[in-house]
């Protein structure tokens, strides 16, 4: 007793009350809303209803017994919360206490309407100036206010007239006397009308729909969550309260830190998101539930950290400004270019300063500096003159709340860790929504991005392991199946007369190399690839299936040298040179297969992109040939568009061949990436049903580049015909250039991911019949097309090939095995404990 009556004390009886009254009053509302009330969710069946009586305009007959017994508990709540709140309401009838009422009331209308408009990016007929029909006043809490001031003018009548002389008018009078909770009872009434927002009683109605049928757990639930979300607006209105006292005294606290961070966050999910748009729903949602909520929160967790940790306030200001402006230009742009955001892994690009230059266009290079200049310029005049010195000198709190933002970020970290199945722990608010409620990792960082927030594929980015461990993962597992496959290769052996180790092998990445005219609505005014369509049909060739659109180039690269398929790695994982390479136990790859010294790679940009410099360095390749970042540089360097031709590229081959030796080249080219400007051929003229001005002009840009990959590629083809010693060419492009709108594939989304290959050599060989393959084919098809041996690896992924390669549809239960055999390899040689390395030559063709 005595302990709750210092809580009394220390908390104020009044303050005490005044929070008792808001928060009956709202579980009060909430239960009508959601039982009742004409917001009640008209998917509520309960068997009692007929089809005389619907919940939606209120009908009390249609509730269960229990309901009706729980709302006339609660009526007998609301009215006695609304007299409560009228005695503490009649000691401010003052003009000062209502346009503070309605200054709070209108900063939060624009607010949920700003959200709201944040939420419906997604929903191209959103229509953002019909202010009623998208709720925009969210007067639900009106009438019930309406009623607290009829009830005060009443009781002040009683009080001050008819009571005058009374011993009870004497106590009430008394008990207001000293009432000095004001700002208390202010931030109550307006966090009542947050708390009747359309929004909020939605998030309730999805939340609390399972225990209709359960009166105990749904009141319980609802107790609960009213409790929590009155404490947690409580505690942001008051904060606002003092980052205005603040902003008057031109001294920074910690509220005005954190009402800032808020206020940012709120912005720049807006920006993030708008660059994210997407045109359609997802399972009737345009955003998942709970997609706001959690990248705000990440983003003012980030925002308030920084204040903590600087500890000045207009510097980190300007410092989040700038960032988040960054982050949101650079968002679009990636989204323009590639149809994919801005990822965690992007951010290691800071280091290649001038690629990012060559790959923007130049007035918005201009734009962002000139902005950036004139923020600087405004933090140096304003940093003596507003807000100066430390946001707090409470060394003991400011600890303890950097101590609490880092234990929710360890927190989130381990929960998302810990997921199984695509699906993590339920019952964590906000978190738990927006991951379990629908997984749509399979449709790429776009997609999550624009349906689950750009933070919420950032986490995944953080806390995601590589791949997920299969459930038959053991070391005699995999001693199986080496064994299985070894069977395998014997028997493919048995058929097959070449070794790949005695001739030479280039694998040439074509930059952005894909037919436009195989994209639907494209015209062009001739073909521009009429050599390597005829190439391709002299020889295997077909389709190759893109990861990413746009960009990816480094992925499809991994791919094809390794034979790892993206596909098996989880979808949070962005570039497989820097997140999985690093630590792979084993690093399988067709150039494994040549002498290291007769190794080459050939890339006429900077080696350190995508960490490639390690990534060959580990593959033993001791002549990188690049325009930067190594000792052997690029030679008769000249260009097409505003890149390397591709006539360059081959040429430095052409320079490295040896026809004495076997060598295997990794080439990748450089022509036809982003940005295109070409004016010639001028006769070749591309346009798009329905494209811009500006995606005609860059369309046409990249079909006159194409012209002279199809030369150059053709050119370099009979000169390797001339050599008497055996070589092949693995050709392909890696993704479709990004200059395509959304519209060009809605009829065919799969075209979107098409780009093609070839299979050419010197001398003659089987043509195979393989129109639909991955990258991480390329291997297995090159031993066939060779009639080549192949190790116990490569008979597994010829098996892949032959069933369960992309095209094959549904698979068999034999295939199905297949598929899971690589992926429990490609489990335990890149995150698992590399028991394969136990079976000695399972990756050596002998």
């Amino acid at each position: 007793m005595k302990q709750l009556k210092k809580l009394w004390d220390m908390l104020g009886k009044q303050k005490l009350l005044i929070f008792i009254f808001i928060f009956a009053l709202n579980i009060t509302l909430r239960n009508y809303d959601l039982l009742i009330g004409r917001r009640a969710n008209s998917s509520l069946s309960f068997k009692v209803i007929s089809k005389n009586f619907d919940i939606m305009i209120g009908h009390w007959e249609a509730l269960p017994s229990h309901f009706k017994i729980i709302g006339g508990v609660c009526l007998v709540i609301y009215v006695l919360s609304i007299l409560g709140l009228s005695l503490y309401v009649s000691k401010n009838l003052k003009k000062s206490f209502f346009i503070k009422l309605l200054l709070g009331y209108g900063i939060y209308i624009v607010v949920s309407y700003f959200l709201a408009v944040t939420r419906e990016l997604n929903n191209e007929t959103f229509e953002i100036w019909n202010l009623t029909k998208n709720h925009f006043f969210q007067p639900y809490f009106l009438p019930t206010f309406v009623l607290i001031i009829v009830c005060t003018l009443a009781l002040n009548y009683l009080i001050r007239v008819k009571m005058k002389r009374s011993h009870l008018s004497r106590k009430m009078t008394l008990l207001l006397e000293n009432f000095s909770e004001t700002e208390f009872l202010l931030t109550g009434l307006i966090v009542s009308f947050i708390l009747s927002d359309t929004l909020y009683v939605k998030l309730l109605q999805e939340s609390l729909r399972a225990y209709y049928h359960k009166p105990l757990a749904y009141e319980s639930l609802l107790f609960l969550y009213t409790l929590l979300t009155l404490i947690l607006f409580s505690v942001i209105v008051e904060a606002c309260f003092n980052a205005y006292r603040s902003i008057k005294l031109n001294r920074p606290n910690l509220s005005l830190a954190f009402v800032s961070s808020l206020l940012f966050a709120t912005i720049f999910n807006y920006t993030f998101q708008y660059g994210l748009k997407n045109d359609a729903d997802l399972l009737g949602k345009y955003i998942v539930p709970g997609a706001t909520a959690y990248q705000i929160l990440v983003l003012t967790a980030a925002g308030f950290f920084l204040y903590l940790i600087i500890n000045r306030y207009l510097l980190v200001t300007f410092l989040i400004v700038i960032l988040g402006s960054i982050v949101t230009v650079v968002n679009v742009l990636k989204v323009g270019m590639r149809n994919e955001p801005l990822l965690v892994t992007d951010f290691a690009w800071v280091t290649n300063i001038r690629l990012l230059a060559r790959s923007v266009n130049a007035n918005i290079i201009f734009s962002t500096l000139l902005i950036l200049a004139a923020l600087i310029l405004l933090y140096l005049f304003l940093r003596k003159r507003l807000l100066q010195g430390k946001i707090t000198e409470n060394h003991r709190l400011k600890a303890g709340l950097i101590s609490s933002i880092c234990l929710l970020g360890f927190s989130i970290f381990i929960i998302f860790r810990n997921e199984k199945g695509s699906k993590i722990v339920n019952g964590i608010p906000v978190v738990s929504q927006v991951n379990n409620w629908v997984d749509i990792g399979y449709q790429g960082f776009y997609s999550n991005a624009s349906y689950k927030s750009l933070m919420y594929v950032w986490t995944k980015q953080v806390t995601k392991s590589i791949m997920d461990k299969p459930s038959d993962y053991s070391k005699e597992r995999i001693l199986k199946l080496a064994k299985k496959y070894n069977n395998v290769a014997h028997k493919i052996n048995k058929v097959r007369t070449e070794n790949i180790s005695n001739q030479t092998v280039i694998y040439i990445l074509s930059e952005s190399f894909s037919d436009p005219d195989r994209v639907q609505g494209v015209s062009l005014s001739r073909d521009v690839i009429p050599n390597i369509k005829q190439i391709k049909e002299k020889t295997t060739s077909g389709l190759m299936h893109s990861d990413g659109y746009g960009g990816g180039t480094a992925n499809m690269e991994f791919q094809s040298l390794t034979g790892l398929p993206y596909y098996n790695f989880n979808s949070s994982v962005s570039t497989l040179y820097t997140e999985v390479v690093p630590d792979m136990s084993v690093f399988p790859s067709i150039s494994n297969q040549f002498k290291s010294k007769n190794r080459v790679v050939i890339h006429p940009s900077s080696a350190s992109n995508y960490s490639r410099k390690y990534v060959y360095d580990k593959l033993k390749f001791p002549t990188f040939v690049a325009s930067s970042g190594t000792s052997d540089k690029i030679t008769h360097s000249e260009k097409v568009g505003l890149n390397v031709s591709d006539k360059t590229t081959y040429q430095n081959i052409l320079d490295k061949i040896n026809p004495s030796q076997s060598q295997f080249f990794s080439v990748m080219t450089m022509q036809n990436h982003v940005p295109w400007a070409s004016d010639e051929p001028s006769d070749v003229v591309a346009t798009g049903k329905g494209y811009t001005k500006d995606e005609n002009g860059s369309l046409s840009s990249y079909a006159r580049l194409l012209t002279y990959t199809d030369k150059e590629t053709k050119d370099f083809l009979d000169q390797l015909s001339q050599l008497k010693h055996k070589v092949t060419v693995v050709f392909y492009g890696d993704h479709l250039p990004g200059l395509y709108p959304e519209s060009a594939f809605k009829k065919d989304p799969d075209s979107q991911y098409q780009t093609d290959y070839f299979i050419w050599s010197n001398y003659k060989t089987k043509t195979l019949n393989h129109s639909y393959v991955n990258s991480s084919d390329f291997t297995a098809e090159l031993l066939e097309h060779t009639n080549s041996k192949v190790s116990p690896y490569y008979a597994l992924l010829t098996e892949v090939l032959n069933n369960t390669t992309v095209g094959h549809g549904k698979l068999t239960k034999e295939q199905k095995e297949i598929a899971n055999d690589l992926k429990l390899i490609q489990y335990d040689i890149t995150v698992g404990k590399g028991y394969i390395r136990d079976y000695k030559g399972f990756f050596n063709i002998r």
